[in-house]
């Protein structure tokens, strides 16, 4: 008889390691299976491929940067110093030159992530609406949602993005909480808690860091689910899933009054 186990998709923290070459021979050949034969899967995996830092680039041409003729005549200013002087002109500008480098490496670095924070804030609906379009209810039937398995979920949420979560503020009348997940987009977390709804189907609620400031709820549509959206002082929360959105604008509310932002 088949274990159903063996039938349950890939999560994506086993299509992470899979990407990362940490799973053993066995395991690798199970989702290589899985992926000969699930598209949904193999865009899964491709769009967690995607999720790279961007941090590399930033050193590109540093050297370049250096403004190596005022680094020149600072040399030629510096006074000649006594044959036992354990630091030479050279090497003091060396070293000079090694902190700029260094300097002009942490700018590009913290201005990349700047740039990649703000593009995660002003895109992440959709981010996360691709996403969303991945799922379907087998996706999530054979997850464990046992309360304890909750609070480990959550406790890696809060260490990420500073939001302390129970999974009591997280119950909903119809739709059974399944998984509380860390996902990653740019070097920038979002969490994602999702629901399964016997009626609609997949639903999650997600969170990310912004700095917008406090917005109230407002609504669209992306890859055909419906989206309730608005802002803390210093996160940013969506609903998104099939259900009507009047639902999601009840689900948001709950939500706003449990959860102190």
């Amino acid at each position: 008889m088949t274990d159903p186990r063996s039938q349950q998709a890939p999560s994506d923290e086993l299509l992470v390691a899979y990407l990362d070459g940490q799973l053993s021979s066995e395991e690798r050949l199970r989702i290589d299976c899985a992926l000969a034969n699930d598209e949904a899967l193999e865009q899964r995996l491709e769009w967690l491929s995607r999720s790279d830092l961007p941090f590399q680039s930033a050193y590109t041409d540093l050297l370049g940067q250096a403004p190596q003729e005022r680094l020149t005549m600072m040399l030629a200013a510096v006074p000649a110093p006594a044959a036992s002087a354990p630091l030479s002109r050279r090497r003091f500008i060396a070293a000079a030159a090694g902190f700029l480098i260094a300097g002009i490496a942490a700018d590009r670095l913290f201005l990349s992530w700047q740039a990649s924070t703000r593009k995660v804030e002003t895109n992440w609906r959709g981010l996360v609406a691709d996403y969303m379009a991945l799922y379907t209810p087998q996706t999530l039937d054979n997850l464990p949602d046992d309360e304890a398995s909750q609070r480990a979920q959550l406790k890696i949420i809060d260490q990420r993005l500073g939001l302390a979560l129970e999974p009591a503020q997280l119950v909903l009348s119809r739709p059974v909480l399944k998984r509380a997940q860390l996902l990653e987009y740019d070097g920038v977390p979002i969490a994602q808690i999702t629901y399964l709804d016997p009626v609609n189907g997949p639903l999650a609620l997600c969170i990310t860091r912004s700095k917008t400031g406090t917005r109230h709820p407002a609504q669209e549509q992306r890859r055909g689910m419906n989206i309730v959206y608005w802002s803390g002082m210093e996160h940013a929360f969506m609903v998104i899933g099939h259900n009507p959105t009047s639902e999601l604008e009840a689900m948001a509310q709950l939500f706003r009054s449990r959860i102190s932002v």
